[in-house]
Protein backbone atom coordinates (compact mmCIF):
# COMPACT_ATOMS: atom_id res chain seq x y z
CA UNK A 1 0.00 0.00 0.00
CA UNK A 2 0.94 3.68 -1.13
CA UNK A 3 0.43 6.31 1.66
CA UNK A 4 0.29 9.19 -0.34
CA UNK A 5 -2.19 11.39 -0.95
CA UNK A 6 -2.97 14.45 -3.32
CA UNK A 7 -5.15 16.70 -1.28
CA UNK A 8 -7.17 19.34 -3.06
CA UNK A 9 -7.21 21.22 0.02
CA UNK A 10 -11.32 21.82 -0.87
CA UNK A 11 -13.07 19.19 0.69
CA UNK A 12 -13.12 18.97 4.70
CA UNK A 13 -10.61 16.44 4.58
CA UNK A 14 -13.36 13.61 2.65
CA UNK A 15 -9.54 12.80 0.97
CA UNK A 16 -8.19 11.78 4.31
CA UNK A 17 -10.80 9.77 5.75
CA UNK A 18 -11.34 7.77 2.47
CA UNK A 19 -7.78 7.02 2.79
CA UNK A 20 -8.63 5.95 6.49
CA UNK A 21 -11.44 4.08 5.24
CA UNK A 22 -9.54 2.26 2.68
CA UNK A 23 -6.75 1.39 5.12
CA UNK A 24 -8.46 -0.34 7.81
CA UNK A 25 -10.37 -2.23 5.40
CA UNK A 26 -7.62 -3.88 3.65
CA UNK A 27 -8.31 -7.54 4.39
CA UNK A 28 -4.72 -8.17 5.97
CA UNK A 29 -6.06 -6.27 8.99
CA UNK A 30 -9.34 -8.30 8.99
CA UNK A 31 -7.36 -11.45 8.91
CA UNK A 32 -4.86 -10.40 11.88
CA UNK A 33 -7.65 -9.32 13.96
CA UNK A 34 -9.85 -12.61 13.17
CA UNK A 35 -7.30 -14.76 13.56
CA UNK A 36 -6.72 -13.76 17.26
CA UNK A 37 -10.65 -14.11 17.49
CA UNK A 38 -11.54 -10.80 17.49
CA UNK A 39 -15.09 -9.77 15.62
CA UNK A 40 -14.94 -7.64 12.73
CA UNK A 41 -16.94 -4.35 13.49
CA UNK A 42 -19.60 -2.78 11.47
CA UNK A 43 -21.28 0.38 11.56
CA UNK A 44 -19.49 4.12 10.40
CA UNK A 45 -16.00 4.38 10.45
CA UNK A 46 -15.26 6.15 13.14
CA UNK A 47 -16.76 3.29 15.69
CA UNK A 48 -14.79 0.79 13.62
CA UNK A 49 -11.59 2.40 14.21
CA UNK A 50 -12.42 3.08 17.44
CA UNK A 51 -13.36 -0.59 18.12
CA UNK A 52 -10.22 -1.73 16.52
CA UNK A 53 -8.33 0.43 17.92
CA UNK A 54 -9.75 -1.27 21.32
CA UNK A 55 -8.93 -4.75 20.24
CA UNK A 56 -5.51 -3.96 19.97
CA UNK A 57 -4.85 -3.65 23.17
CA UNK A 58 -3.88 -7.05 22.73
CA UNK A 59 -0.70 -6.03 21.14
CA UNK A 60 0.41 -3.16 23.44
CA UNK A 61 3.60 -4.70 23.99
CA UNK A 62 5.40 -1.68 25.23
CA UNK A 63 2.85 -0.79 28.04
CA UNK A 64 4.67 2.80 28.65
CA UNK A 65 8.46 1.41 27.73
CA UNK A 66 10.77 2.09 25.01
CA UNK A 67 10.49 0.27 21.57
CA UNK A 68 14.11 -1.69 22.35
CA UNK A 69 12.72 -2.95 25.31
CA UNK A 70 9.87 -4.76 23.86
CA UNK A 71 10.78 -8.63 24.52
CA UNK A 72 10.53 -10.10 21.21
CA UNK A 73 8.12 -13.52 20.99
CA UNK A 74 9.53 -16.81 21.07
CA UNK A 75 9.30 -18.08 16.88
CA UNK A 76 5.93 -20.13 16.05
CA UNK A 77 3.65 -21.07 13.62
CA UNK A 78 1.81 -17.42 12.99
CA UNK A 79 5.10 -15.77 12.75
CA UNK A 80 5.14 -16.08 9.00
CA UNK A 81 1.57 -15.49 8.44
CA UNK A 82 1.66 -12.04 10.48
CA UNK A 83 4.77 -10.91 8.68
CA UNK A 84 2.87 -12.12 5.40
CA UNK A 85 -0.22 -9.50 6.36
CA UNK A 86 2.79 -6.84 7.40
CA UNK A 87 3.91 -6.54 3.74
CA UNK A 88 0.33 -5.92 2.36
CA UNK A 89 -0.28 -3.35 4.87
CA UNK A 90 2.99 -1.87 3.38
CA UNK A 91 5.48 -2.45 7.06
CA UNK A 92 7.80 -4.60 5.25
CA UNK A 93 9.36 -3.25 2.05
CA UNK A 94 10.51 0.20 0.66
CA UNK A 95 8.54 1.27 -2.19
CA UNK A 96 10.06 4.34 -4.24
CA UNK A 97 8.83 8.49 -4.10
CA UNK A 98 6.12 8.72 -6.46
CA UNK A 99 7.68 12.05 -7.60
CA UNK A 100 11.09 12.72 -9.01
CA UNK A 101 10.95 16.24 -7.10
CA UNK A 102 9.01 17.21 -3.01
CA UNK A 103 9.65 20.92 -2.15
CA UNK A 104 10.12 19.43 1.72
CA UNK A 105 11.54 16.11 2.79
CA UNK A 106 11.08 15.48 6.02
CA UNK A 107 12.80 12.72 8.41
CA UNK A 108 11.72 11.68 11.47
CA UNK A 109 13.82 10.98 14.60
CA UNK A 110 13.75 7.47 16.55
CA UNK A 111 16.14 5.10 17.94
CA UNK A 112 19.83 6.02 17.24
CA UNK A 113 19.98 2.96 14.39
CA UNK A 114 16.72 3.61 12.47
CA UNK A 115 17.50 7.58 12.66
CA UNK A 116 20.77 6.82 10.81
CA UNK A 117 19.16 4.84 8.37
CA UNK A 118 16.39 7.16 7.41
CA UNK A 119 18.80 9.63 6.50
CA UNK A 120 20.33 6.80 5.07
CA UNK A 121 18.04 6.47 2.84
CA UNK A 122 17.03 10.15 2.02
CA UNK A 123 20.68 10.53 0.77
CA UNK A 124 21.20 7.42 -1.33
CA UNK A 125 17.53 9.23 -3.05
CA UNK A 126 19.09 12.44 -3.24
CA UNK A 127 22.14 10.53 -4.97
CA UNK A 128 20.00 8.78 -7.27
CA UNK A 129 18.84 12.00 -8.37
CA UNK A 130 15.78 12.96 -6.10
CA UNK A 131 15.17 16.29 -6.18
CA UNK A 132 14.47 17.95 -3.21
CA UNK A 133 13.99 22.15 -2.10
CA UNK A 134 14.38 21.89 1.82
CA UNK A 135 15.35 19.16 4.11
CA UNK A 136 14.04 19.05 7.71
CA UNK A 137 15.33 16.59 10.29
CA UNK A 138 12.64 16.80 13.01
CA UNK A 139 13.92 15.12 16.61
CA UNK A 140 14.26 15.66 19.70
CA UNK A 141 16.31 16.13 22.84
CA UNK A 142 16.00 12.60 24.21
CA UNK A 143 18.43 11.09 25.87
CA UNK A 144 20.10 7.79 24.49
CA UNK A 145 20.13 4.81 25.83
CA UNK A 146 23.29 2.30 25.84
CA UNK A 147 21.56 -0.28 24.11
CA UNK A 148 20.77 2.46 21.50
CA UNK A 149 24.42 2.76 21.17
CA UNK A 150 25.42 -0.58 20.74
CA UNK A 151 23.60 -1.29 18.17
CA UNK A 152 24.89 1.54 16.02
CA UNK A 153 28.39 0.35 17.19
CA UNK A 154 27.69 -2.98 15.58
CA UNK A 155 27.75 -2.03 12.66
CA UNK A 156 31.05 -0.79 10.73
CA UNK A 157 29.08 1.43 8.40
CA UNK A 158 27.70 3.19 10.83
CA UNK A 159 29.60 3.24 13.94
CA UNK A 160 31.65 6.20 13.29
CA UNK A 161 28.79 8.27 13.98
CA UNK A 162 28.82 7.49 18.17
CA UNK A 163 32.45 7.34 18.34
CA UNK A 164 31.72 10.55 20.53
CA UNK A 165 29.30 8.95 22.66
CA UNK A 166 26.61 11.46 21.68
CA UNK A 167 23.91 12.21 24.10
CA UNK A 168 20.40 12.96 22.30
CA UNK A 169 18.78 11.64 19.35
CA UNK A 170 19.55 15.64 17.94
CA UNK A 171 23.07 14.57 18.36
CA UNK A 172 22.86 11.36 16.71
CA UNK A 173 21.12 13.06 13.66
CA UNK A 174 23.00 16.27 13.25
CA UNK A 175 26.50 13.77 13.34
CA UNK A 176 24.42 11.90 10.65
CA UNK A 177 23.15 14.88 8.07
CA UNK A 178 26.83 15.79 8.44
CA UNK A 179 28.34 11.96 7.41
CA UNK A 180 25.90 11.68 4.65
CA UNK A 181 26.51 15.25 3.05
CA UNK A 182 29.96 16.20 3.92
CA UNK A 183 28.87 19.17 5.46
CA UNK A 184 29.89 20.62 9.05
CA UNK A 185 26.62 21.71 11.41
CA UNK A 186 26.01 25.11 13.38
CA UNK A 187 23.91 24.02 15.97
CA UNK A 188 22.51 25.97 19.00
CA UNK A 189 20.43 24.90 21.58
CA UNK A 190 17.30 26.58 23.90
CA UNK A 191 18.07 25.40 27.32
CA UNK A 192 15.50 25.13 29.82
CA UNK A 193 14.85 23.87 33.73
CA UNK A 194 12.11 21.66 32.56
CA UNK A 195 14.01 19.15 30.20
CA UNK A 196 10.90 18.55 28.11
CA UNK A 197 10.90 22.12 27.24
CA UNK A 198 14.49 22.09 26.04
CA UNK A 199 14.64 22.62 22.33
CA UNK A 200 17.70 22.84 19.56
CA UNK A 201 18.58 23.39 16.12
CA UNK A 202 21.33 22.56 13.51
CA UNK A 203 21.90 23.74 9.92
CA UNK A 204 24.12 21.35 7.81
CA UNK A 205 24.18 22.51 4.26
CA UNK A 206 20.57 23.08 3.09
CA UNK A 207 19.41 20.84 5.72
CA UNK A 208 17.88 21.84 9.48
CA UNK A 209 17.85 19.35 12.24
CA UNK A 210 15.20 20.47 14.30
CA UNK A 211 14.87 19.21 18.48
CA UNK A 212 11.26 20.13 19.74
CA UNK A 213 9.89 21.11 22.91
CA UNK A 214 7.47 19.26 24.08
CA UNK A 215 3.81 20.67 23.51
CA UNK A 216 3.13 19.45 27.26
CA UNK A 217 5.65 20.56 30.21
CA UNK A 218 5.10 16.69 31.75
CA UNK A 219 5.97 15.08 29.08
CA UNK A 220 9.05 14.31 26.43
CA UNK A 221 8.17 15.54 22.75
CA UNK A 222 6.16 13.19 20.54
CA UNK A 223 5.90 13.13 16.78
CA UNK A 224 2.84 15.22 16.85
CA UNK A 225 5.80 18.23 18.30
CA UNK A 226 8.16 17.41 16.09
CA UNK A 227 6.13 17.79 12.73
CA UNK A 228 4.76 21.09 14.76
CA UNK A 229 7.92 22.49 14.68
CA UNK A 230 8.43 23.03 11.01
CA UNK A 231 4.56 22.83 9.63
CA UNK A 232 4.72 26.16 9.48
CA UNK A 233 7.40 26.04 6.79
CA UNK A 234 5.54 24.42 4.46
CA UNK A 235 3.61 26.39 1.68
CA UNK A 236 -0.30 25.79 0.74
CA UNK A 237 1.17 23.69 -2.60
CA UNK A 238 4.01 22.46 -1.41
CA UNK A 239 4.87 18.48 -2.21
CA UNK A 240 5.78 16.53 1.02
CA UNK A 241 8.24 13.42 1.62
CA UNK A 242 8.32 12.06 5.36
CA UNK A 243 11.11 9.34 5.59
CA UNK A 244 10.51 7.00 8.56
CA UNK A 245 10.94 3.32 9.03
CA UNK A 246 8.73 1.25 6.99
CA UNK A 247 6.90 -0.61 10.25
CA UNK A 248 5.91 3.01 11.67
CA UNK A 249 4.53 4.78 7.94
CA UNK A 250 0.93 4.73 8.60
CA UNK A 251 1.36 5.99 12.16
CA UNK A 252 3.56 8.97 10.84
CA UNK A 253 1.61 9.15 7.95
CA UNK A 254 -1.73 9.98 10.05
CA UNK A 255 0.25 12.05 12.37
CA UNK A 256 1.99 14.15 9.29
CA UNK A 257 -1.50 14.49 7.75
CA UNK A 258 -3.08 16.28 11.17
CA UNK A 259 0.31 18.27 11.63
CA UNK A 260 0.35 19.22 7.97
CA UNK A 261 -3.26 19.60 7.50
CA UNK A 262 -6.08 19.05 4.98
CA UNK A 263 -7.12 22.23 4.15
CA UNK A 264 -4.32 23.36 1.29
CA UNK A 265 -3.64 21.27 -1.52
CA UNK A 266 -0.18 19.67 -1.43
CA UNK A 267 0.71 16.27 -1.73
CA UNK A 268 2.36 14.03 1.16
CA UNK A 269 3.50 11.12 1.35
CA UNK A 270 5.65 8.54 3.39
CA UNK A 271 8.00 6.36 2.47
CA UNK A 272 10.33 3.95 4.44
CA UNK A 273 13.78 2.57 3.94
CA UNK A 274 14.39 -1.08 3.42
CA UNK A 275 13.86 -3.22 7.00
CA UNK A 276 16.67 -5.75 5.83
CA UNK A 277 19.06 -2.53 7.26
CA UNK A 278 18.11 -3.31 11.06
CA UNK A 279 18.62 -7.54 10.96
CA UNK A 280 15.94 -8.14 12.48
CA UNK A 281 15.93 -5.26 14.75
CA UNK A 282 12.80 -4.22 15.71
CA UNK A 283 10.91 -5.16 12.76
CA UNK A 284 9.72 -8.65 14.21
CA UNK A 285 6.04 -10.10 14.38
CA UNK A 286 5.39 -8.34 18.03
CA UNK A 287 7.27 -5.13 17.01
CA UNK A 288 4.82 -5.04 13.64
CA UNK A 289 1.60 -6.01 16.07
CA UNK A 290 2.69 -3.07 18.36
CA UNK A 291 2.67 -0.70 14.99
CA UNK A 292 -0.16 -1.73 13.62
CA UNK A 293 -1.94 -0.47 17.30
CA UNK A 294 -0.16 2.73 16.98
CA UNK A 295 -1.50 3.02 13.58
CA UNK A 296 -5.20 2.54 14.83
CA UNK A 297 -4.07 5.31 17.15
CA UNK A 298 -3.03 7.18 14.94
CA UNK A 299 -5.97 6.96 12.47
CA UNK A 300 -8.03 7.47 15.50
CA UNK A 301 -7.15 10.97 16.39
CA UNK A 302 -7.05 11.67 13.06
CA UNK A 303 -10.83 10.82 12.54
CA UNK A 304 -11.17 12.81 16.22
CA UNK A 305 -9.28 16.11 14.28
CA UNK A 306 -11.32 15.96 11.40
CA UNK A 307 -15.04 15.70 13.61
CA UNK A 308 -13.11 18.69 15.50
CA UNK A 309 -12.61 20.87 12.51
Amino acid sequence: MLYRLELTGDDGGAEVRSFIEAWIDQPALRRLVESEGGDWPQGPLEERVEALHEFSGRWDFRAGAERLDISPAGSGPEDDRILAEAAELGLTGAAPPSLPRYDHALVLGGTALASIYRLRRLYELIDEGLEVGRVAVLTALRDLAEPELSLVRQRDEVAPLVASNPETEFDVMVAAVEFFTGSRAETKHNRSPNPHLASARGTVGNALVLAAASGDPDRRANSRDNYDVYSSQIGPTDSVLIVTSSIYLPYQFFIGLQALGWEAPRTIEAIGFPPEWMAGVLTGPTNVLQEIRSALFGARMTLRALAGA
